[in-house]
């Protein structure tokens, strides 16, 4: 047997758990359907989500007992090995869970990864360069009509403030 006990909520890839996606086409009338493979959201706190006496218990393909959810994949540090089969899979997975639950003080499993990748987020962020960019030369630019660009911007800019400074006044209305 290999068998677990669920100590957090978890999505598990359990096989014939699908989501269904049906389309018609307009112009045709036929109806397109995908359907996808997704994992199953199992919630110790739920007793909807229960199969045993107020507590969910999972395990691999033939390896349970009747009634228990089979998943498919390595058990994670949130799960609760059952028997010593599941335990000989969940140590040999140990060395992958990079931060122990017991160091972290309450946090679950994924909240442990999200806080490894904010870390190294945050560190990755520190070793960039904080120099401003440099000017970059651009060879294939004439001086002369980069001048003569210039000259016509400023012009328009003029223009526009005489236009603005000629525009009247907005008329003020009085309400009675």
């Amino acid at each position: 047997m290999a068998r677990w006990r669920l100590t957090q909520a978890h999505y598990l890839n359990v096989p014939g758990t699908e989501w269904e996606y049906k389309e018609t086409d307009r112009t045709s009338g036929r109806q397109g359907r995908k359907v996808f493979q997704v994992p199953l959201f199992l919630n110790p706190a739920d007793p909807a989500d229960c199969n045993r006496d107020g507590e969910i218990n999972v395990c691999h393909a033939d390896k349970g007992k009747p009634g228990d959810i089979v998943f498919v994949g390595e058990p994670t540090p949130d799960m609760e090995p059952l028997d010593e089969e599941a335990e000989a899979i969940s140590k040999a997975c140990e060395p992958k869970w990079q931060h122990p639950i017991e160091s972290l003080g309450g946090q679950g499993y994924s909240q442990s990864l999200l806080s490894s990748f904010e870390k190294q987020l945050t560190d990755m962020l520190r070793q960039m360069p904080t120099t401003p960019a440099q000017p970059v030369s651009v060879a294939g630019v004439d001086p002369a009509e980069f001048a003569k660009l210039q000259e016509q911007v400023a012009a328009l800019a003029a223009r526009n403030a005489e236009l603005e400074a000629a525009k009247p006044e907005p008329a003020k209305t009085r309400r009675a």
